[in-house]
């Protein structure tokens, strides 16, 4: 896994609703970790698989079957977001999915079945990043916004 990836996955700024209260945080800080969650919270979304920049109309459409797949399976989710710290040029966005509750394992099986490069994993223990490819689990320290 190339660590220019790695750099960057940690230096973007993401976002998911935790009991009413958006949670705005990187993964490049040295704050405590989220250790009143009750279960994993993985970051996930169909938009731009592998990390190559597809049409917009693409990723609604990819994002579109992952919520149906994420509803059909019966998944607890939330909406969730990805993107560019402030002042980080280009700036990007990507809509996507808090899922619930699920293990590492899972989640690698959802990236890699929708062509991600890496997943966002956090407990009440850890955060990081869990790369689809080879199931690498990179720990992270928080940075957070909110």
């Amino acid at each position: 896994m190339s660590a220019d990836w790695e750099a960057a996955y940690r230096a973007s700024r993401y976002a998911f609703p935790w009991h009413g209260r958006w949670r705005e945080f990187s993964l490049d800080g040295d704050e405590p970790r989220m250790a009143d969650l009750d279960r994993s919270v993985t970051l996930i979304t169909a938009w731009n698989p592998g990390s190559e920049e597809k049409p917009r109309a693409w990723n609604v459409a990819a994002n579109a079957r992952l919520l149906r797949a994420l509803v059909a399976r019966q998944v607890p989710w939330e909406p969730a977001w990805g993107g560019s710290l402030p002042g980080v040029q280009p700036a990007w966005k990507e809509d996507g999915f808090a899922a619930f509750g699920w293990t590492r394992a899972e989640a690698l099986r959802w990236g890699r079945e929708y062509g991600q490069r890496a997943l966002v994993w956090l407990d009440a223990e850890t955060a990081g990043l869990l790369f689809c490819a080879d199931g690498r689990f990179a720990p992270c320290g928080l940075r957070r916004f909110v």
